[in-house]
């Protein structure tokens, strides 16, 4: 039983969760609004709650990216989704605000502005 306390507390305490405000626009996801940051171990989940609206969620996870629950490798997700000029890890990157060299994009410890004019991808998270 304490075990189990103990192995509660420390995945609990793993787990954080930040408020943001996100704007997503590419050719085949365009969302604006609230959501939240969770990050624990060995993943990120952005929720985008929309008004009105079911939330948006995407995870990554490890070679995984899932969209609402529909999971594939993130190499498949980016070669359906984005340019294919974009490296696997675009999300994670992204997140983690760090800025992908060739792009327009602007990052500080609370946001990130990322800009594609060629393909039309514009991407805030703050």
């Amino acid at each position: 039983m304490r075990l189990i306390f103990i192995a509660l507390m420390f995945t609990g305490c793993a787990i954080k969760t930040t408020p943001i405000y996100t704007t997503i626009k590419t050719p085949f996801i365009n969302i604006s609004d609230q959501g939240f940051l969770k990050e624990g171990f060995n993943y990120k989940k952005l929720i985008i709650y929309k008004a009105g609206n079911k939330p948006i969620e995407i995870t990554l996870k490890n070679s995984f990216i899932c969209l609402n629950g529909k999971c594939m490798s993130k190499k498949r997700f980016m070669k359906e989704f984005m340019p294919k000029e974009y490296p696997t890890n675009f999300f994670d990157m992204i997140l983690d605000k760090k800025c992908i060299e060739g792009y327009v994009c602007k990052s500080s410890d609370n946001k990130i502005i990322f800009k594609d004019k060629k393909n039309k991808i514009f991407i805030v998270i703050r």
